[in-house]
């Protein structure tokens, strides 16, 4: 191919972990799922690994693996999430680069900063932390060294290129308008501006210790068209837009990865059709990623970017630290001088917590700064806890020191997850990205105590009781860390709501999270409840007595509550069908002028649905004909019911081909009552079925193509 495409997808979400319990809590704005690292995986991450591509017939004809097509990076942190709740999306993201690796001889993922600082306002440690444990985390799921690491926000100085280049990395991506100047060799630099940058090669940064980095600038104003401009409604538009915008050479674009169907619902598909479109040689034009043509064409010119400058802040690097005016525009009138404060009260934790953590870990570590470099691989999986421990610590040590080693350890990444970006990014410090850049170091803070370390929360406290919310008047940073930082540090009669609710089985009241296991032990005096800390090696015990207490702004008042909404919904539809049961026989048609069903029945009507789809009940003609208006006027209830519906016919659909009668009739039968399922996991499970041809009004209903015999 004369032309080479390539498109990549940043794909981040703010590390949302708790830091007690190493797990997600409900976010509230993500409803009706329980937390945004969820709903974003149904409406992008997984469509992109299972992208429908249609056919001339308009049927589903492919299944797309787009991650083994496009070039992309995921933050480590949200991967770590997927290993534990989309392990089938996990999966195809990992198969995707391996693929791309036998295709191309160079895979397709990028690695990415670890809690996606903004690099050039750290300091030289934690730089090197950032891109160590990036680093540990890609070789641990990739199984390879990566060859390209995305920065922040595209956040750039030198020091940043230089600590890449340090650990190997051979080349970054950049926006245009951070291209200073270009020269060819032997020849001068010419300056350049974001419309006259030549972004169809890599260019050579040279860095001061006599190491070199390549960059790769993406095309502006064709990402701007997939970011911002709605050029994802179309797969040929984008796939013309894309062909038409480079003459030789790479064409590439750099947008979030969330635009593929979080941001633009369906954009998965447009991708899907590009993807179709280069494989069949369309316009003489092949997919590549960074990687390889690198390798085929190494960066001979030279170029000077501008440093401190970033792709989403056109003041630099100031959004991370002043109110510049950058913001989601969602509230033009309000203000960020908060950026400041939050930064310098971060700052000040950092700098006791580094000091703390060479003093003290000089009396636990072999070598401090070597231990904390590798601490990387235990936060990727790759080596459990006590083994690190061995390799690391000095021998002799008592479980007490054991504890605050890895104490000290913790304490460090919580600090440094502090200054995850999105923290300054959005318009007010009262959100959930700040709230949550605060409550790792609420935990960081706690570790510092406990240590041994100085007591800093009442300075960290001044300085960030100067930022101001835009919300509320009386919310200020101080108080902000009282009411809504705090307060999200569990106590133990907190937690004991867990085993006490949700045991792991009926003789086994346990409940276990990455970050902390809890059991719950009964006897004459009482109950107690043993946790076990499983990043300390450290255990508490409490003894328990009265009902379990919430304090104000609890969010584990909401996981309960969530859980046992979960828990309630399907013994209330169960009791539905027990109910309807007995009402069906007694139902008949409607008479004359009746239009709806008996205002009586509304609590019944799902279990008579559910009986008459998955239990053979019958159900009046009439009644079936007048409960789709009945669930426009009862969303709540039709969403619950399109949910569970859609669950049972995904299992039907995994037991092909003995199921497959019934889920024809059951697709046939929700849409006769107005339901809106999409299928799509049904979809899936029937496209990967080999002979799905034998399948035709199944495939029909669920609008997949059908195979010739």
């Amino acid at each position: 191919m004369s032309k080479a495409l390539c498109i990549h997808g940043h794909f981040y979400q703010p590390p949302r972990f708790d830091p007690w319990l190493e797990d997600v809590l409900p976010e509230g704005s993500a409803a009706p799922e329980h937390d945004w690292n969820i709903r974003i995986t149904r409406e992008c991450y997984a469509p992109l690994a299972w992208a429908r591509r249609l056919g001339g017939t308009g049927m589903i004809c492919e299944l797309v693996n787009c991650y083994a097509w496009m070039s992309f990076n995921f933050g480590p942190t949200l991967l770590r999430w997927m290993e534990l709740h989309a392990p089938e999306t996990y999966t195809r993201i990992l198969e995707g680069d391996r693929q791309s690796r036998e295709r191309l001889g160079h895979g397709n993922a990028l690695a990415q900063v670890y809690h996606h600082s903004i690099m050039p306002l750290a300091t030289e440690l934690d730089k090197d932390l950032e891109i160590a444990w990036a680093v540990q985390d890609f070789r641990t799921r990739f199984g390879r060294d990566p060859e390209g690491m995305w920065l922040a926000e595209t956040a750039v100085d030198l020091p940043t290129l230089q600590a890449l280049a340090d650990a190997g990395i051979r080349f970054t991506i950049l926006a245009p308008r951070q291209a200073q100047a270009i020269r060819g060799a032997g020849g001068e630099f010419s300056p350049v501006t974001e419309d006259s940058l030549d972004t169809t090669r890599p260019y050579l940064v040279k860095l001061p210790q006599g190491k070199s980095i390549s960059v790769f600038f993406y095309d502006g104003a064709v990402s701007r068209a997939v970011a911002f401009e709605r050029l994802l409604g179309s797969g040929e538009n984008f796939w013309v837009r894309l062909v038409g915008s480079f003459s030789q050479g790479l064409g590439s674009i750099a947008t979030d990865g969330e635009s593929y169907g979080h941001h633009f619902m369906f954009g998965e598909m447009a991708l899907a059709y590009v993807v179709q479109q280069a494989r069949e040689g369309r316009d003489n034009v092949g997919l590549t990623n960074y990687g390889a043509y690198l390798a085929a064409h190494p960066a001979t010119d030279e170029v000077l970017i501008h440093e401190n400058t970033s792709w989403s802040c056109v003041h630099g690097v100031e959004r991370w630290k002043t109110h510049c005016g950058c913001s989601d525009g969602g509230h033009p009138d309000w203000m960020q001088d908060w950026r400041r404060p939050l930064r310098r009260c971060l700052n000040y934790l950092k700098y006791y917590a580094d000091e703390h953590f060479f003093k003290r870990g000089s009396a636990f570590f072999r070598e401090s700064g070597v231990a904390l470099q590798e601490y990387g691989l235990v936060l990727a999986g790759s080596e459990a806890l006590e083994s690190f421990l061995e390799r690391h610590c000095l021998p002799g040590l008592e479980p007490a020191q054991r504890t605050d080693a890895c104490r000290l350890l913790l304490m460090q990444r919580l600090a440094l997850a502090s200054f995850s970006s999105c923290a300054w990014f959005f318009d007010d410090i009262a959100r959930i990205e700040p709230l949550n850049g605060l409550t790792s170091a609420r935990r960081a803070l706690d570790l510092l105590a406990a240590t041994g370390g100085p007591d800093v929360e009442a300075g960290f406290v001044r300085v960030l009781a100067e930022a101001q919310s835009n919300m509320r008047e009386d919310w200020d940073g101080a108080a902000l860390w009282e009411e809504l930082v705090t307060s999200r540090r569990p106590s133990l009669h907190e937690l004991a709501a867990y085993p006490r609710r949700f045991p792991a089985a009926k003789d086994r009241p346990e409940m276990a999270w990455p970050g902390v296991r809890l059991a719950l032990e009964s006897d004459a005096k009482g109950q107690r409840l043993h946790c076990f800390w499983t990043r300390t090696l450290e255990e508490e015990t409490a003894s328990l007595s009265g009902p379990e207490e919430f304090p104000p702004h609890s969010r584990h008042k909401a996981e309960v509550g969530f859980r046992l909404a979960r828990e309630n919904e399907r013994e209330l539809l169960q009791q539905s069908c027990l109910l309807a049961r007995n009402m069906a026989p007694l139902l008949s048609g409607f008479t004359e002028g009746q239009s709806e069903p008996q205002q009586s029945l509304a609590m019944q009507i799902p279990g008579l649905v559910w009986n008459w789809l998955f239990e053979g009940q019958e159900l009046p003609r009439d009644m079936q004909d007048s409960l789709a208006a009945w669930f426009a006027a009862n969303a709540g209830i039709r969403k619950l019911l399109e949910r569970l519906i859609e669950e049972r016919g995904t299992q039907m659909a995994l037991s092909l081909p003995g199921q497959a009668h019934a889920l024809v009739e059951l697709i046939t039968r929700s849409r006769r009552l107005g339901l809106s399922i999409y299928w799509w996991e049904a979809q899936n499970a029937v496209m990967a079925v080999p002979n799905r041809c034998v399948h035709v009004e199944l495939c029909t209903l669920l609008g997949l193509s059908v195979p010739e015999m």
